[in-house]
């Protein structure tokens, strides 16, 4: 497994690399909890997921492109048995930020807590 840049592996040294899956869903399929007021139905709103699969605001963060694949593989599997089945759209980010302790903690975090629920699928 390739590991994402950490912070100092850049010229400015508060950057770092992490992978993140998101899901494109439109408003009107989405929980309650998360759908957007302002937006039409049919608008399609871009979400995060969290470790467990929960659709979520928060920023995932995972220290590689391979993990995050089978994650988000394993969350297809998960959203067929949901409302929005067939209805959303799954993809796999490479992405940078200068939110580095923040990135850091969440790709050691985030990434042990996917391996463990992926290991369970199993």
């Amino acid at each position: 497994m390739t590991l994402l840049r950490q912070a100092g592996d850049y010229p400015n040294r508060s950057v770092v690399e992490y992978a993140t899956v998101e899901v494109r869903i439109p408003n009107e399929l989405l929980p309650s909890n998360l759908q957007h007021t302002d937006q039409a139905g049919e608008t399609p709103i871009t979400l995060s997921v969290s470790p467990s699969g929960r659709l979520t605001n928060k920023t995932l963060y995972l220290n590689s492109v391979e993990l995050t694949e089978q994650f988000a593989a394993h969350l297809a599997n998960l959203f067929d048995s949901r409302t929005y089945a067939g209805h959303y759209e799954l993809r796999v980010r490479v992405r940078t930020t200068t939110k580095t302790t923040t990135a850091t903690k969440g790709k050691g975090e985030h990434s042990a807590r996917v391996a463990e629920v992926l290991a369970s699928a199993d």
